[in-house]
């Protein structure tokens, strides 16, 4: 199901960002589908960062430490 939205929404912004692209150009479209893009990209991994309220999340440096 989370594959399924993941694609869905994927596809919503690169459809929107064709009708960006016909109305102000081809370099806002790329602005804003990256844009957006990354966004969500964010949004999803900082979801899977802390899964549970009492998990600290660790940064590169001690997940690097910690995993040594």
């Amino acid at each position: 199901m989370k594959t399924i939205f993941y694609t869905f929404t994927l596809r919503v912004i690169l459809i929107v960002g064709i009708v960006v692209g016909i109305m102000k150009g081809q370099e806002a479209r790329q602005k804003w589908v990256s844009k957006k893009k990354m966004k969500y990209e964010a949004k999803k991994a900082n979801k899977h960062v802390v899964t549970d309220k009492y998990q600290v999340a660790l940064d590169e440096i001690e997940m690097s430490t910690y995993h040594s």
